[in-house]
């Protein structure tokens, strides 16, 4: 049975550069969007662990008033509506449709999966020109709880009818392919920007440095 590839979008399939510039233009760093990032992240954790989930779009607005409050630094509505604008503006990652089309083109089922509403991610992918490649975008919504929640994994198995051993999680963040190969799914980390996957999570089925990469393998190991 040929496994179905699952990505993970923000960073893994797009760019987050235009909102990395718009922090330096409009804080100047202070705060970085790094930071913004790894709030809203932090937030989306402990959501998925107290059972209170909040949509991912809310969570980055409040995510970003509270590292501006860090710094002291006032947060307009203008301000919350830019990001948010932005978020659904980000452009593909140059091997993010080479590498899903490599799959497609060897038989592969492709989805995506991630932590934004479904009306985020459907608009962040036509934006990027990638959405007619995927047989199926999907979010958390499904089960209101923010990856890398075990329940993610498994409803997106259900939803594509394919056992989780079956089901290969590629994503740029090693705490979304530990969840996933804690599941019972299959991880590949993408090594973006000299990222390195954590010693203390379960190791993935294997790193590569972007998604054409990551694709060469999966069809090769697919092959008899």
């Amino acid at each position: 049975m040929t496994p179905t590839v699952v990505f993970d979008v923000n960073e893994t399939l797009l760019d987050l550069a235009p909102v990395r510039v718009w922090f330096h233009d409009h804080f100047d760093d202070r705060p970085s969007a790094a930071e913004w990032f790894s709030e809203l992240l932090r937030l989306s954790f402990v959501s998925s662990v107290i059972n209170i989930y909040t949509p991912f779009t809310e969570l980055a607005a409040n995510a970003l008033t509270s590292v501006a409050d860090k710094y002291r630094v006032a947060v307009s509505s203008h301000d919350l509506t830019t990001v948010s604008h932005l978020l659904t503006r980000l452009p593909p990652h140059r091997d993010s449709a080479p590498g899903i089309e490599l799959l497609k083109n060897a038989g592969f089922s492709v989805a995506a999966l991630t932590n934004s509403p479904l009306t985020t991610a459907q608009a962040q992918l036509e934006h990027a020109e990638l959405a007619p490649l995927f047989d199926a975008i999907m979010s958390v919504e499904m089960v209101e709880r923010f990856k890398p929640h075990r329940s993610v994994y498994l409803a997106a198995a259900a939803q594509l009818s394919v056992e989780p051993s079956f089901l290969v999680m590629v994503a740029a963040h090693d705490w979304d392919v530990a969840g996933a190969m804690a599941s019972g799914c299959q991880g590949v980390f993408i090594a973006r920007d000299g990222r390195s996957y954590s010693e203390a999570f379960p190791d993935p089925t294997f790193v590569a440095p972007d998604i054409e990469t990551a694709a060469t393998r999966i069809v090769g190991a697919s092959q008899p």
